[in-house]
């Protein structure tokens, strides 16, 4: 049975975090396959353009990376580009450097590192059609069917997952400011296979998809086949109970943010209302919230073990949790979700022709000129031919926020303003002539007065934005 989404009907279904998902493309949309050269890429890019013709979407393209990892790599491109051309399809190639395991690690391994530096390559592809074609935003398709949904689901299972990871993957799911579609969940592998060769086009068998190291190989070519020998349905069946999971897990999601009281889209968590909750409670508030933000959640046991501490921890510790998602971190009554801790600030000069200076963590720190009587405070420093620095900061420092006021210890002030300690590494301080004249963290701004422009005084406005060197 071909999939649902493929009859694009209108609205929208829920995924396995509880969000609405689209179940068809904008009309504008300029889909980007993801095509390895082989018979599922194949049948899929031969659906996708008769979807194209009918005008479900507006463009059609086709990816393929080559990782480096197999000597006929160079002919599955070309094989990519002849299939890609036969549908009057744009083809963009791209190479991808993978760093191969360690023997110990085992090649499940060097697959994760290809799969994530693949992702990346496709991350950029997106942006840029964005940027190059604005009027048609881009979506990822990958050629995932029936079989790979139900290989994923059973390996989920071995690896003793909860609901969510035995929901399988999800037909839409966010790629930062994109969107990543598979269209094809529900189609079993036969169909595309009938429309690979209905297209009368060669495709590449990749020798590394029946290499039996692979636990997905092995599931494909042993265990799916035994479980059909008993149930001939048997994708079908893991299909159902995928859906039914993802309905669970949607209201799972939904007792997450009654639970919370606060939206669950941003970093930061306030945990004072939860704090009150049963455990089991708390655990699922985490692990949906984390699904949210599109982190792996960890181990339910670790994320277990590490509540029990913040509940017996004092009010000034930060216990900590880390895995391979990234951290949970406390500070006051606010639970932080870190992808890893920011970049201390290195120090460098702010030469006089530059307008803006790249910041480690990305971006740009600007000087705009601003006449003395702006309303906008925050990081105005009266203009001065001494010599501008960025530097890193000493909490010990003192800076002095207003005449007639004592000077200030800028870790007084870091808490003050409920900078967490991890985060104070990162703050900027901007010295002149050799005197720190202001300090930026979390979005604030200390200026010592004996640097605040005077009325009639020419001024600059520091502010976050522009690009690295611009005049």
């Amino acid at each position: 049975m071909s999939s649902p989404n493929a009859d694009f009907a209108p609205g929208t279904v829920v995924g396995p975090d509880g969000m609405p998902r689209p179940v068809a493309p904008d009309p504008a949309a300029h889909v980007l396959l993801a095509s390895s050269g082989g018979r599922d890429s194949l049948g899929a890019l031969t659906r996708l353009s008769q979807w194209r013709e009918q005008g479900r979407f507006a463009r059609l393209s086709v990816i393929h990376v080559d990782h480096g990892l197999h000597p006929d790599a160079p002919a599955w491109a070309e094989v990519a580009r002849e299939q890609a051309e036969a549908f009057d399809c744009a083809f963009d190639a791209r190479q991808v450097r993978v760093k191969r395991s360690a023997a110990a690690a085992g090649r499940g391994s060097t697959e994760a590192a290809a799969r994530d530096a693949r992702y990346r390559a496709f991350d950029a592809a997106l942006a840029e059609a964005a940027t190059d074609d604005p009027a048609h935003p881009p979506v990822l398709v990958t050629a995932h069917h029936a079989e790979d949904q139900a290989e994923t689901i059973l390996l989920a299972l071995m690896r003793g997952s909860g609901g969510r990871g035995l929901s399988g993957m999800s037909a839409w799911r966010p790629r930062a400011a994109f969107a990543h579609w598979r269209p094809f969940l529900d189609t079993p592998r036969a169909e595309l296979e009938a429309a690979a060769r209905s297209s009368g086009l060669s495709w590449v068998d990749d020798p590394a998809n029946d290499d039996p190291g692979f636990a997905r190989n092995h599931l494909r070519h042993h265990v799916l086949p035994a479980l059909r020998a008993f149930w001939p349905d048997a994708v079908s069946r893991v299909r159902t109970s995928a859906q039914r999971l993802t309905m669970e897990q949607g209201l799972l999601g939904e007792l997450a943010e009654l639970d919370a009281g606060q939206p669950l889209d941003r970093t930061t968590l306030d945990w004072r209302r939860a704090s009150a909750l049963p455990p089991h409670r708390q655990c699922n508030l985490l692990r949906q919230w984390l699904a949210r933000l599109g982190c792996l959640p960890p181990p339910p046991e670790r994320l277990g073990e590490w509540l029990a501490q913040l509940r017996t921890a004092a009010a000034d510790r930060q216990p900590l949790l880390e895995w391979p998602g990234g951290q949970l971190r406390r500070y006051r009554e606010r639970i932080h979700w870190l992808q890893s801790l920011p970049e201390p600030t290195r120090p460098r000069d702010w030469p006089d022709d530059q307008s803006c200076l790249s910041l480690d963590e990305g971006g740009a720190l600007c000087r705009r000129p601003v006449s003395a009587e702006s309303d906008d405070d925050g990081g105005r420093l009266r203009k001065t031919t001494e010599a501008w620095r960025l530097r890193p900061v000493g909490g010990s420092e003192r800076l002095r926020p207003a005449v007639g006021r004592p000077s200030l210890p800028v870790k007084q002030w870091f808490q003050d303003q409920g900078i967490p300690p991890w985060e104070r590494p990162a703050a900027i301080g901007v010295e002149i002539g050799g005197q720190l004249a202001a300090v930026r963290a979390g979005g604030h701004w200390l200026v010592d007065v004996a640097f605040r422009p005077q009325a009639g005084e020419p001024a600059w406005l520091l502010v976050e934005g522009g690009q690295p060197g611009q005049v």
